[in-house]
């Protein structure tokens, strides 16, 4: 009896420390999705190095800030339209977006292209390089 009950301890234990083990493993992979997405995020990455496509956005009357995210990774200005809803949100620009007709560049970085779309001027670098020229 003492055998039966020392091994069911045993393997108790054994399955506890599998089990916290498993747990352990699945809160490290979720904390790294959490902190690369999060320093996505926050992230100044263009689509294309200057000074990249120019494409034509019309952004329609009473657009939220999720739609204009649709439409920008629609155009191909952005990878990904979730990521620039986050950094919509997380900027100051997330009430001051206007609709319009804009001409926006790969190039340019998630905040510029909020910028521009917001009524700001915005001097971009390849923009100053042909100036000088």
């Amino acid at each position: 009896m003492n055998t039966k009950k020392a091994a069911l301890t045993v393997i108790s234990i054994a399955l506890k420390i599998v089990i916290f083990a498993a747990l352990v493993v699945v809160l490290l992979r979720i904390g790294s999705v959490a902190y690369e997405y999060g320093h996505a995020v926050f992230e100044e990455e263009a689509l294309d190095e200057a000074p990249g496509r120019t494409i034509p956005v019309t952004v329609p009357e009473g657009a939220s800030a999720m739609d204009i995210a649709r439409l920008m990774e629609d155009e191909g200005l952005v990878e990904d339209w979730k990521l620039f809803y986050l950094q919509i949100l997380c900027s100051k620009y997330s009430d001051t977006m206007q609709p319009g007709e804009y001409t926006l560049s790969t190039a340019m970085k998630p905040r510029e292209l909020m910028a521009v779309m917001s009524g700001e001027e915005v001097e971009l670098p390849w923009e100053q390089q042909e100036e000088e020229a």
